[in-house]
């Protein structure tokens, strides 16, 4: 096999170098970051709820 012939191989390897089993670890991967993503977020909406509007000392002053 000549070197161009190497060369113009790589693309189509490199394309077949992830695999099927390789795609569902991926994609697990990314349900589960999506997953947390979605409870970080839901659990800084519930701490951020609870919070006062105005701190009660500046509530005073005014």
């Amino acid at each position: 096999m000549s070197p161009a012939r190497s060369v113009a191989r790589l693309p189509a390897d490199s394309r077949a170098a992830v695999r099927s089993g390789d795609r569902l670890i991926l994609f697990l991967l990314l349900i589960l970051s999506v997953a947390a993503l979605a409870v970080f977020l839901y659990y800084t909406a519930l701490i951020l709820g609870e919070l006062p509007d105005v701190l009660p000392a500046a509530a005073q002053s005014l």
